[in-house]
C-alpha cells in the first residue's frame, strides 16, 4: 500500500513537472511567434537612404515572413539610443529616420522582439548628405568710448627779460660808443644778468674801455674828451665831471 502511494505521488510529480515545461515551451513559442523573431525574420538586402537635405533618412529591408522591426540608431556604435518602431507587421519594411544632422555617420541595426540583427555584430552605417551648418552666434557689439580731447598746457612764458637793443655806430676810434650786450659785467659785481645791460644804458651805452689819460705835462686837457680822469679805469660821464672839477 505504501509503495502505491510512493508510486502515484512520483506520477502526479512528473505530470506537473511536464505541464511546467510545456507551459513554459508555450509561453515562448507564443512571444516568438508575436515577435517575429522565429525562422524567417532575418533581415534581407539591408540598405539605408538619406534624403537630399541630410534631415532624414530612410531604412529599407525585406524578411521571409511579417515581422514588426524596430531600428535602433546613433551617431555612436556603442550607444543606439534613437529607435523608431514599426506598427504593421510586414515582410517589406520601410522606416523613417527624422531630425538627423546633415553630413554626419549614423550607425543603426534592426531589432526583432529580443533578437538583435547588424552587420556580424558591428552596426550598420550610413551618412547624410547636406554641409552640416554651424549655428553661428552674433557677439555683442561693445561700443568703445571715445577718448576725451584733453587740452595740453601751453609751455609757460619765458622768464627771460627782452631789452632793447641800442644800435650806436662802431668805434672807429678809441672811447667812441658801442651797442650794449648782455654778455659784459658792466656793474663788476661778478653776475651777468640785465642788470649789467642796464647799468650800460645808464652809461650812454659808452664802452667800459680804459682810455689812457694825457700824459704831457701841463697840457690842457679838453674835458669834452673822453677820458678815465677819475682813474676808476671806466670811461664815463663820471670822468667829466672829475676833469671839469680839475680845472677849476
Amino acid at each position: 500500500m505504501k509503495g502505491k502511494i510512493n508510486l502515484k505521488t512520483i506520477i502526479v510529480i512528473v505530470i506537473i513537472v511536464l505541464v511546467v515545461i510545456l507551459g513554459v515551451l508555450g509561453v515562448n513559442t507564443v512571444k516568438t511567434l508575436m515577435s517575429g523573431a522565429a525562422g524567417g525574420a532575418q533581415p534581407n538586402n539591408m540598405t539605408a537612404v538619406s534624403a537630399e537635405s541630410g534631415n532624414s533618412a530612410t531604412v529599407t529591408w525585406s524578411s521571409d515572413k511579417e515581422i514588426l522591426g524596430i531600428v535602433e540608431y546613433g551617431t555612436n556604435p556603442a550607444s543606439l539610443i534613437l529607435r523608431v518602431e514599426e506598427t504593421t507587421a510586414s515582410m517589406s519594411h520601410n522606416v523613417n529616420l527624422s531630425n538627423l544632422r546633415a553630413n554626419v555617420v549614423y550607425y543603426y541595426r534592426v531589432r526583432v522582439g529580443d533578437e538583435i540583427f547588424d552587420n556580424s555584430g558591428v552596426p550598420y552605417t550610413f551618412k547624410t548628405k547636406g554641409a552640416e551648418v554651424t549655428p553661428t552666434v552674433a557677439k555683442p557689439s561693445v561700443s568703445t568710448p571715445s577718448t576725451p580731447l584733453v587740452s595740453t598746457p601751453s609751455a609757460k612764458p619765458s622768464s627771460t627779460v627782452l631789452l632793447p637793443t641800442i644800435l650806436t655806430p662802431s668805434p672807429a676810434t678809441s672811447g667812441a660808443k658801442v651797442n650794449c650786450n648782455k654778455t659784459t659785467d658792466y656793474n663788476k659785481d661778478k653776475i651777468i644778468n640785465s642788470l649789467d645791460y642796464i647799468t650800460c644804458i645808464k652809461n650812454g651805452g659808452i664802452a667800459s674801455v680804459a682810455i689812457p689819460t694825457p700824459s704831457t705835462a701841463g697840457a690842457i686837457v679838453d674835458c669834452a674828451k673822453p677820458g678815465d680822469y677819475n682813474k676808476d679805469g671806466f670811461t664815463n660821464s663820471l670822468d667829466r665831471i672829475k676833469c671839469l672839477q680839475d680845472k677849476k
